[in-house]
C-alpha cells in the first residue's frame, strides 16, 4: 500500500506543479492588468507594422515610364495631375532610408499638404521638392511635432513635377490636395 501512496502523492505533486500556473479561478480584478497590458503590446506591434500607402524608399524621377513599384528598386516617372485625379492620400513609417511619394505630382500652382505625425517619439520633417533635368530643388522644409497635425498651403508651378520627401524616421499620415 506505501507504493500506491507514493505514487498517488507524486501524482498529486505533479499536478500541483504543473497546474499552479493556471488559475481557473481568476477574479475579474486580477484579469484586468493582464488585459491592459495586452492592449499596450497590440499598440506597439500595430505602430510599428504600418504598411506604407502611396510612399516608398526610391527618389522619383528615373527609371521606366508609367512604371510604379511600391517597395520596388525603380524610380517612378509616372505623374500624378492633382487637378484632374485629385486628392492624393499617402502614409508611411520607416526607420531606415526616406520616404517618397509614388508619384510625381502636377497639375495645380497652390496646394495643401495636410499630414498627421504618427510617431511617439520624433518630429515629422519632410521636404517638397521640385524635380529638375539636373538636380532637384527643395521648395519648401516641413515638421510636425511628435503626435500632431500639421496644415501646409504651398505655392507651385502647375506645369512642374513635385514629390514629398519624409525624413526617417517617421510614422506619418496624410493628403495632398
Amino acid at each position: 500500500m506505501s507504493k500506491i501512496s507514493t505514487k498517488l502523492s507524486s501524482l498529486v505533486l505533479a499536478t500541483a506543479v504543473i497546474g499552479g500556473g493556471f488559475n481557473i479561478n481568476a477574479g475579474a480584478a486580477e484579469l484586468e492588468p493582464q488585459v491592459t497590458d495586452y492592449n499596450e503590446f497590440k499598440t506597439e506591434v500595430i505602430h510599428e507594422t504600418q504598411e506604407n500607402v502611396g510612399v516608398n524608399d526610391v527618389e522619383p524621377g528615373v527609371g521606366e515610364p508609367n512604371l510604379i513599384v511600391p517597395y520596388g528598386t525603380s524610380k517612378p516617372t509616372s505623374t500624378w495631375n492633382l487637378s484632374t485625379q485629385g486628392r492624393y492620400d499617402f502614409s508611411g513609417s520607416t526607420s531606415g532610408p526616406a520616404l517618397y511619394t509614388n508619384y510625381l505630382l502636377t497639375g495645380k500652382s497652390s496646394v495643401k499638404i495636410w499630414v498627421r505625425n504618427n510617431h511617439h517619439q520624433y518630429s515629422l520633417k519632410f521636404k517638397v521638392k521640385r524635380k529638375d533635368l539636373v538636380f532637384d530643388n527643395t521648395i519648401g522644409s516641413y515638421e510636425v511635432e511628435v503626435g500632431k497635425d500639421g496644415t501646409f498651403t504651398v505655392s507651385l508651378d502647375k506645369s512642374s513635377n513635385y514629390y514629398i520627401e519624409f525624413s526617417p524616421p517617421n510614422n506619418f499620415s496624410g493628403y495632398i490636395e
